[in-house]
Formats: C-alpha cells, sequence, structure tokens
C-alpha cells in the first residue's frame, strides 16, 4: 500500500474520531464525554468526568449494570457464578471500581486521556457480556484463545502473550498475541467483528505505527481472531483488507497453525 493511500485512510480516520468525539460541559461542573464507540445495546458510550484537585472520576452513572439487569442478566449478586467472574475479570484488568453499581475509575490529570479510552474499552468489553444466556454462560473468547496457544507451546513456540505498546496518542494499547519472525504477527481477538469494533482496533493498530517502525516491525501484520467469520459484513471485510488485516475463525485450527506455528 502506497504511503500516500496510508497518511489518506489515516487522516480520515483520525478526523471521524475527532468529529464523533464530544466533550460537554455539564451545570453539576462536571464533564459528560460522548464517543465513538457503540454498546452491546447499540448506544454510545458514555462517560461523565468529575474531578475534585488532582483527583479524576469517570462513571457511568450505573447505567451499564442497569442495562444487564434490564436485559435480564443480574452480573453482580452472586459471586460464585462465572457471569460474575466474567466481569471481575474485566473489572480487575482495567482496574475499575464497582460502587452502588456504578462502574467507576480514579486518575490523575496526567493519565486522564489513557484512562477516558481504556475506561472506554472497559464499558464495552461489560456491555457485550449481554450476548451471554442465563443457562449457557461460556468462557470469553480471548480466554479461549489464549488458553489454546499457551497450552499448545510446541505448536506455537515464539508466542509472546498480553503485549502491551504505546501509541503515538501515548495511549496504552494490548495485543493478546505476538509473533515475532521475518514478518511479526500481532493478534487482536473480537467475538463478533462489526463496523464499530473494526474501526477501534485499527485505531490501536495506525496508533502503533511507529513503535513498529522504530523496533524493526514495519512489515508487521494485524490479525483477527473471531468466533464467526462469516458473519462479517462486506463493508468490514473491505475496510480491514485496506490494511491488510487477515481474519481467522477460531474453530479453524487449522488454518491457525498454518498461519502461527511456523512464524
Amino acid at each position: 500500500m502506497h504511503d500516500n493511500t496510508i497518511k489518506s485512510i489515516s487522516k480520515d480516520y483520525f478526523d471521524y474520531l475527532q468529529t464523533e468525539s464530544k466533550f460537554i460541559p455539564l451545570e453539576n461542573e462536571t464533564i459528560e464525554f460522548y464517543s465513538p464507540i457503540v454498546d452491546y445495546f447499540g448506544d454510545s458510550i458514555s462517560v461523565n468526568i468529575s474531578f475534585s484537585g488532582d483527583r479524576y472520576k469517570l462513571t457511568d452513572h450505573g447505567e451499564t449494570l442497569w442495562n444487564m439487569e434490564q436485559l435480564g442478566i443480574d452480573l453482580t449478586s452472586n459471586k460464585k457464578q462465572k457471569k460474575y467472574q466474567l466481569l471481575n475479570n474485566i473489572v480487575q484488568n482495567y482496574s475499575l471500581v464497582i460502587e452502588n453499581k456504578h462502574i467507576n475509575f480514579y486518575t490523575n490529570r496526567i493519565n486522564l486521556s489513557q484512562a477516558i479510552h481504556d475506561y472506554v474499552l472497559a464499558i464495552s468489553e461489560i456491555s457485550y457480556l449481554g450476548i451471554l444466556k442465563k443457562e449457557n454462560i461460556k468462557s470469553l473468547l480471548k480466554d479461549e484463545v489464549m488458553q489454546y496457544f499457551l497450552s499448545n507451546r510446541k505448536i506455537y513456540p515464539n508466542i509472546f502473550p498480553e503485549f502491551k505498546v504505546e501509541g503515538k496518542s501515548k495511549l496504552i494499547h494490548s495485543f493478546e498475541a505476538v509473533f515475532p519472525g521475518e514478518a511479526t504477527e500481532y493478534v487482536k481477538t473480537i467475538k463478533r467483528i462489526d463496523k464499530n469494533n473494526a474501526k477501534n482496533v485499527l485505531f490501536d493498530w495506525n496508533d502503533v505505527e511507529i513503535h513498529r517502525n522504530k523496533n524493526f516491525d514495519s512489515n508487521a501484520r494485524l490479525n483477527i481472531i473471531t468466533e464467526q467469520q462469516d458473519d462479517i459484513s462486506e463493508a468490514v471485510s473491505t475496510m480491514l483488507s485496506q490494511y491488510n488485516v487477515e481474519v481467522f475463525s477460531f474453530e479453524n485450527k487449522k488454518q491457525l497453525e498454518e498461519k502461527f506455528s511456523n512464524v
């Protein structure tokens, strides 16, 4: 892909983020941030930001867990149930605090931008627990994929799990795994790929381009492992192909071996 094409796509994408992201001052001296990321229910994820001195608080005012309860899913009552464990995994991964069913995060001014970015991702992940049925709760795709790779080290000896890198925006981006080789293979997992989360992962990938170039990873490639490869729309597939992103179905283990075992 030509550099001018990449720069054009990059500019369009960052323009989109800036246009679709809104910070609205409220009368109670807090700020409401409306992100371009939508949750499982199709609503834009919003974050209320308040501050006292140098301490900043991000909250959803209880909307996320309330929406889950309206769907018939109570994530917090029974700590022995799998659904609570799934919620708790996300809460711990993002260092969140649940207080009176409000999902909160506390930070300082220096780390606020990263905190907002991570908080939106966390709320998105929690909302997508809405796909879980009360009678048939399964582990998250990310956990299943990583368990598969790590329990088959003989097949995938080069795997580096949970790879984090700082992007041009100074935000920290996480990749489920990296496979070093002639062309380093980065891996993200998305249970169901749609236009929204595809844009999100492309932002991550574009944002770490400088890191990749500095570390001789200019030929690095992004790979997405999903639950059902056939469910991807033509528009999303075209979008991903513009960045040479390959998509794999987790069910197709033979395809995964061919891609990642010999890198």
